[in-house]
């Protein structure tokens, strides 16, 4: 399998490009079919960043149609109509897997200290 065969065409150049970007702190699992991040700072950093990119690229074209700058509301407006469906997206594309070196030591039974 690829990312090409895994998703709709839109959702695999997305995909590809967030993979190029983010290269090193990401890849491209095939059996699970999603990006894994293995630290959850870099899984939320590449999250909001898409997210704003997102959010400034609804400004820009709804900017563009009335034919001039909409400001900041428009921010909101994204959210309202948009948000839930880029989280079900990334939900979808992406899985945060902790990297064993970063998860703490296993602890073994607690030790019976009453003597």
């Amino acid at each position: 399998m690829s990312i090409d065969e895994d998703f709709e065409p839109k959702i695999a150049a997305q995909v590809r490009t967030e993979l190029a970007r983010f290269s090193d702190k990401c890849r491209y699992d095939e059996v699970r079919k999603k990006i894994i991040y293995h630290n959850h700072q870099d899984a939320l950093e590449a999250y909001l960043t898409i997210q704003r990119e997102e959010m400034e690229r609804h400004r820009w074209l709804e900017s563009e149609k009335a034919h001039c700058d909409l400001g900041e509301n428009l921010m909101a407006d994204w959210i309202r109509k948009y948000s839930s469906d880029f989280a079900r997206y990334w939900r979808r594309t992406h899985v945060y897997i902790p990297s064993i070196a970063a998860a703490p030591p296993p602890q073994g039974p607690a030790e019976n200290t009453d003597r």
